[in-house]
C-alpha cells in the first residue's frame, strides 16, 4: 500500500514452479495430495479475498502452478479489473464464472496471454482457472469450479492458478445457480453478450438473485 493509500503491484519475484512428472504414455502425471497441499502453503502464494453478496470470498493464487496465469490474476486485482463485477454464470455442480464488463476501456488494456504448461494440477472442488476458447485465449475471464472434474484440466488453457480457501468454501457454495447456465450452453441463465453491452444493470433486472 502506497502513500497514497492505494494498492499495488511493488515489484515481482520470479517463482519456482512445480516439477512436471510426465508417464510412459505422455501423460502429466497428477501431483498427490500432500504436494499441492505444500504448493498451497509456498511463501509466494497471494491471497486475494473478494466482496460478494453472499460474504467475503478468499482465495489462494499459486504461481508454480502456472506462472503466467497468476502473474496476469494479480494484475487485475491490482488493477481493480474485478471491482463490481457480476457472476454471470452459475452452474450448478459445476461452476462460478465472472470477469465480463461493458468497460470496453478496462477490457482493451488486456491482450490474451500464452497458455502455461500443463502440471499435474486436477480440477476439483474450489478450483481457479481462466476461461478460454482454446489455445493462448485466457485473457480476463475467470471461472471457480463447483467439484472435481477429472475429464477437464487436458489441454495447456485449463491450467489451474490457485484455489478457494478451506474458510470461504461454504460462501463459495452460497452463491445463487438457480438461473442455469447461459443461453449459448442451452440455460436460460444470463447471456454474457448482454451484459458486455448493457452491464451490470441487464443483470440487475433481469437476474436479481444473481
Amino acid at each position: 500500500k502506497g502513500a497514497s493509500g492505494k494498492w499495488g503491484i511493488k515489484h515481482v519475484v520470479r517463482s519456482e514452479v512445480a516439477p512436471i512428472m510426465v508417464s510412459r504414455s505422455g501423460e502429466v502425471i497428477r501431483r498427490t495430495d500432500e504436494e499441492l497441499a505444500a504448493d498451497l502453503l509456498e511463501p509466494n502464494v497471494c491471497i486475494v479475498k473478494f466482496e460478494t453478496t453472499k460474504g467475503p470470498l478468499k482465495v489462494r493464487i499459486v504461481p508454480s502452478w502456472a506462472p503466467k496465469g497468476a502473474q496476469r490474476f494479480m494484475q487485475l486485482v491490482a488493477d481493480k479489473y474485478y471491482a463490481d463485477l457480476a457472476i454471470y454464470r452459475a452452474v450448478p455442480n459445476f461452476l462460478i464464472q465472472f470477469g465480463v464488463t461493458n468497460d470496453m476501456e478496462r477490457t482493451s488494456k488486456y491482450q490474451a496471454i500464452p497458455d502455461d504448461l500443463l502440471r499435474g494440477v486436477p480440477i476439483v472442488d474450489g478450483t481457479i482457472c481462466f476461461a478460454a476458447a482454446g489455445a493462448n485465449t485466457r485473457t480476463a475471464t475467470v471461472c471457480i469450479f463447483l467439484g472435481e472434474y477429472p475429464q477437464l484440466g487436458g489441454n495447456p488453457w485449463e491450467t489451474p492458478v490457485g484455489k478457494v480457501c478451506d474458510e470461504s468454501m461454504g460462501v463459495l457454495h452460497s452463491i445463487f445457480t438457480g438461473y442455469g447456465d447461459m443461453p449459448q450452453c442451452g440455460g436460460a441463465g444470463p447471456d454474457p453478450i448482454q451484459l458486455e453491452e448493457l452491464g451490470n444493470d441487464y443483470i440487475k433486472e433481469n437476474f436479481p438473485a444473481c
